[in-house]
C-alpha cells in the first residue's frame, strides 16, 4: 500500500525534518521536491517512520509546539533529586523546532501567521527559561546542566 501526498502538506503536518532525513536524504533534493510539489507516494514504512500515521494538521502551531516539549519531558527527563531534563537537549529541541518549516517553502497567509505567532511564542519561552534555575551534575569528569522538568512544563502556554 501507499500513502499520495503533496510536500506541501507534509510541511503542514510538522513533519518535513523527518521526511527529509529518513525519506529523502538531501536538503538540495528535499528543496527541489517542495518547489515541484507534485504528489509523491509514500511507503506505509516510511509514512510511520516519520510519523505521518499518528499526526493531523492543523495551524495552532503553539499547540503542536507544546506537545512536542511536553513529550520531550517525559521521555528525556531523568529522575535524580526530582526529574531533570538536560539543558543542551531542551535548548536545541526549542530552537530547531522552527526548522521544521523549511526557509524554502512559501506558506499561504494562515500559516505565515500561524509560524510569526510560533516564533514569538517560542522566543517568550526562552526568556522564561534562562531565568529557570539550573542544577549541575558531574558525570565522570564532566559537568551537565539541567532543568527541572516540572518548571519548564509550568512555563507553557496551554491557554492561548
Amino acid at each position: 500500500m501507499t500513502i499520495k501526498i503533496y510536500p506541501d502538506e507534509i510541511i503542514k503536518l510538522t513533519l518535513w525534518q523527518s521526511y527529509v532525513y529518513y525519506v529523502v536524504g538531501s536538503d538540495k533534493e528535499a528543496e527541489k521536491i517542495l518547489k515541484d510539489n507534485n504528489e509523491i507516494e509514500l511507503s506505509v514504512k516510511d509514512a510511520l517512520v516519520i510519523g505521518l500515521l499518528k499526526t493531523i494538521e492543523t495551524t495552532n502551531l503553539i499547540h503542536k509546539f507544546n506537545t512536542h516539549i511536553t513529550e520531550l519531558l517525559s521521555n528525556k527527563s531523568i529522575n535524580k533529586d526530582g526529574l531533570l531534563i538536560r539543558k543542551k537537549t531542551l535548548d536545541l529541541a526549542i530552537e530547531g523546532y522552527v526548522d521544521r518549516f523549511p526557509d524554502y517553502w512559501e506558506p499561504n497567509s494562515a500559516w505565515a501567521n500561524a509560524l510569526k505567532e510560533l516564533v514569538v511564542y517560542i522566543d517568550e519561552l526562552q526568556a522564561l527559561i534562562v531565568k529557570l534555575d539550573i542544577t549541575e551534575i558531574e558525570d565522570k569528569n564532566v559537568i551537565y546542566e539541567f532543568y527541572n522538568s516540572n518548571q519548564v512544563k509550568k512555563q507553557l502556554r496551554f491557554h492561548y
